[in-house]
């Protein structure tokens, strides 16, 4: 976390730089919002990721994600915990994902090993009171896709959607950051 924070404190900083070399001193209170606003999100971020949690009573799963409210599910509908290793992309490297889903072959729940640890994810399985299967070989993304159908999120198996989003987003960040700044500094826009 201590890295992210750092990330979002240095880069603004060639924007401040940018500001003092073309003399826009008046402008200095534009690179301060920004690295306000840089801090708000991480605070709000780290704040997210805080009060995720997954939750296993006697007769209920409960998974509170980053990004939705808790999610309750009657353990009698779990059918499959999975702990696999999965390969980082471009990497030898590989992080442990747990697995549980339904008979129809649906994700109930899946934790990521950049998020949890390996020993969260079997103190899970072992909570949830089904059998553990383990295969004994890694698998690529690709391979876990296609073995855990139903277990990817929606940028996983449509990842050029995914990445066209996030090119559009950025390119539609910057471009705005540009024009701003034109528009700050008096600058002609020709359009």
């Amino acid at each position: 976390m201590l890295s992210g924070i750092l990330v979002l404190v240095v880069v603004p900083l060639p924007l401040f730089a940018a500001l003092l070399i073309l003399r826009a001193h008046s402008l200095l209170w534009l690179a301060i919002v920004a690295e306000v606003i840089c801090l708000a999100i991480t605070v709000v971020g780290y704040l997210l990721f805080r009060a995720t949690y997954v939750l296993v009573t006697d007769t209920h799963l409960v998974e509170r994600g980053l990004f939705h409210a808790p999610v309750t599910t009657d353990l009698s509908h779990v059918h499959s915990v999975v702990l696999t290793q999965i390969y980082s992309t471009s990497s030898s490297e590989t992080l442990p994902q747990l697995i549980v889903r339904d008979e129809g072959g649906k994700r109930i729940l899946r934790m990521r090993g950049f998020c949890w640890t390996e020993e969260t994810m079997r103190r899970a399985a072992k909570a949830i009171g089904r059998p553990l299967d383990e295969p004994s070989e890694p698998l690529t993304p690709q391979q876990f896709l296609a073995r855990f159908t139903g277990s990817a999120y929606w940028w996983e198996s449509r990842r050029p959607l995914a990445v066209a989003l996030i090119v559009a987003i950025g390119a539609l960040g910057a471009g705005g950051v540009v024009l701003g700044l034109m528009w700050l500094l008096r600058l002609p826009i020709v359009g």
